[in-house]
């Protein structure tokens, strides 16, 4: 039998209620589900699943994406946030629009990730919406991310220096407020705001953008496919290392972080024009 994850926003009451909804109808086409927190994804296995939905905004489906790739698992975003990228059916759409989805016609929206390596002694800060009280436990491997990774400056107003290498190679040392690593998905968020050009979401392409930049030789710089990318702080203070903005790191002065892209890829089921993206790229930013 089908099974359908259902995965809502825990601090928005509305996504779990139209969730709910959506699971009553899938209940009575006698379509498996289960209701599922975005903060407890971790507890339950994607492989059991052969659809996921997601209800809130971007963040909940950057979420549902590092969950689902373990697994291949397609993603059908329900878009419930005030600015999404993602969405691909509104919530007064479902009772409509969604048996297409559920009977496997659609085509697969493959978008790169991230992956990241990390020496040991780099620990997990706030992991996931865990208590920054106690250790939080580290992720499973292979750290993934979808929109971005970032090195950061952590509580000290300073800017911090991070060096970029690429194939080993020293390119160039950001002083700034921090730098963001893009994929093509990421390109309108964080690195966007800080200056960054906008890329085709089926590019494999990586860009880098500094946030804040101080009198750097680079405003930004987009990567191949192939690049293997070193970060590393460099000198003034520890920053913080944030895969989507959701997983977070303290980093260590000197400690390198290695970032390609990944083998795996996030897959969402859609159904409209490709090409939509260009027509709806400016509504979406004129909204923001």
């Amino acid at each position: 039998m089908m099974r359908v994850a259902l995965i809502h926003q825990p601090y928005r009451p509305e996504t779990a209620e139209s969730a709910g909804q959506t699971g009553a109808w899938l209940d009575s086409r006698g379509i498996g589900q289960a209701l599922l927190s975005a903060f407890e994804l971790e507890r339950h296995d994607p492989s059991r699943f052969d659809l996921a939905l997601s209800f809130g905004g971007d963040g909940t489906t950057l979420r549902t994406a590092r969950w689902a790739i373990r697994a291949g698992v397609a993603i059908v975003p329900v878009g419930m946030g005030t600015l999404s990228f993602l969405a691909e059916l509104a919530p007064t759409e479902l009772a409509d629009g969604l048996s297409p989805y559920l009977a496997g016609d659609f085509w697969r929206d493959e978008r790169a990730m991230l992956r990241v390596e990390l020496g040991d002694e780099v620990k997990p800060a706030v992991l996931d919406g865990e208590s920054a009280s106690g250790p939080a436990p580290r992720p499973p491997s292979p750290l993934l991310a979808l929109n971005d990774v970032v090195v950061a400056r952590g509580a000290a107003l300073r800017a911090v220096s991070i060096d970029l290498a690429v194939h080993e190679h020293y390119v160039t040392r950001f002083t700034a407020d921090g730098l963001v690593v893009a994929t093509a998905t990421g390109s309108t968020a964080y690195a966007l705001a800080a200056g960054g050009p906008v890329m085709a979401p089926d590019l494999r392409t990586i860009a880098i953008v500094p946030i804040a930049g101080h009198l750097s030789a680079l405003e930004s710089l987009i990567l191949p496919e192939s690049a293997q990318i070193r970060l590393t702080v460099a000198r003034s203070q520890p920053a913080t290392l944030s895969l989507d903005g959701q997983v977070d790191f303290d980093l260590p002065v000197g400690q390198p972080v290695a970032v390609c892209l990944a083998r795996e890829r996030t897959v969402f089921a859609r159904r409209g024009d490709p090409r939509d993206f260009y027509a709806h790229l400016t509504a979406r930013l004129r909204r923001s």
